[in-house]
């Protein structure tokens, strides 16, 4: 069994078993509610229609791999969810029998907080609000960085 097999079989056994399963965050896209190894978040099993702002641990397959992606539901269709990362700008379509889990709790530099908690609604749904302008300052960035390297580029001295 390879490392993914593994990683998948851990994960839904885990859920299947005992209904929950907590895990450090890995990666970037939940940024900046979750930093890479620092924070622990807690998924329930998934059970009944999720609504929008929760955020779902699902099943995703990248070059025939099992990939598990942590992201929040901006908005639920008849057979899927629409999802996107906090600090990502494209939506996913995901079935919703791919969706393994949602989260109930997470610890963030220490300190335990609940999905309930007024302030973590707050930003969710904030967060989610300005997506367009968080979406436009990414772009022009993107556009002054390509200016930039473009006017500055070190020019390479002819070899001899």
């Amino acid at each position: 069994m390879d490392t993914a097999e593994h990683l998948y079989s851990g994960i839904e056994k885990e859920l299947s078993e005992h209904g929950v399963y907590a895990t450090n965050t890995s990666g970037v896209s939940m940024r900046p509610l979750f930093k890479t190894h620092r924070d622990v978040v807690v998924i329930k099993k998934a059970e009944g229609e999720l609504k929008k702002y929760d955020v779902v641990l699902y099943r995703s397959y990248t070059n025939g791999e099992h990939v598990y992606v942590l992201h929040r539901i901006i908005g639920v269709k008849d057979d899927a969810y629409v999802i996107r990362g906090d600090n990502t700008y494209v939506k996913e379509y995901v079935p919703k029998e791919a969706v393994l889990g949602v989260m109930i709790s997470f610890n963030r530099k220490g300190k335990r907080h609940t999905v309930d908690e007024s302030g973590y609604k707050a930003y969710s749904r904030i967060w989610n609000f300005i997506y367009p302008i968080r979406a436009l300052y990414a772009k022009c960035r993107r556009f002054a960085g390509r200016v930039y390297r473009k006017l500055f580029k070190r020019r390479r001295k002819p070899s001899v």
